[in-house]
């Protein structure tokens, strides 16, 4: 990515915009159009620096998951865990909906990527073997247990399901 401020500008508005939207409508209801209109930005600006709105909105997951500090001790708790659980506790509404099926599509699918690829790196830390399988059999039911304890699974249930899972 660019240096250049009107870059980073440019890419900060869409991605604002693109997340205030998804707030109001489903994914496929979305267009680049729409996200452009919101930004107030040109769609040929957007096209110079992106190629679809599925880029953007994958550039918006790594953006939100890169806070996230793993520990590589293995008695430690898993912080993408502990970060979804209190993403989740911030949009319970947004989350439950679209894992009934709701938000369109692409957008769940995208985030558990993002979800999966961030445990697998914790895990390959710890020298777990076969991070990536365990990293998205773990994010797998850590959301739907969340969905479906519409009371928010406790930290505590997700970490315990997890270590017996590693083990």
């Amino acid at each position: 990515m660019s240096a250049d401020p009107r870059v980073v500008r440019t890419r900060a508005v869409l991605r604002q915009a693109l997340m205030e939207l998804l707030r109001q409508n489903d994914w496929d209801r979305i267009t680049v159009a729409s996200i452009c209109r919101h930004a107030g930005v040109a769609r040929s600006s957007f096209y110079e620096h992106l190629t679809s709105k599925a880029e953007l909105l994958d550039e918006i997951f790594v953006d939100l998951t890169s806070n996230i500090l793993p520990s590589a001790q293995p008695d430690a708790p898993l912080a993408t865990l502990d970060w979804l659980v209190d993403h989740v506790a911030e949009v319970p509404e947004f989350f439950v909906h679209a894992m009934e099926g709701g938000r369109g599509g692409a957008l769940l699918p995208r985030f558990r990527t993002a979800l999966i690829r961030k445990l697998t790196e914790e895990l390959t830390a710890r020298s777990i073997s076969h991070a990536a399988g365990k990293a998205a059999y773990v994010i797998g039911g850590s959301m739907a247990c969340l969905a479906q304890k519409k009371d928010a699974a406790s930290r505590a249930d997700l970490q315990e399901m997890a270590a017996r899972m590693l083990i």
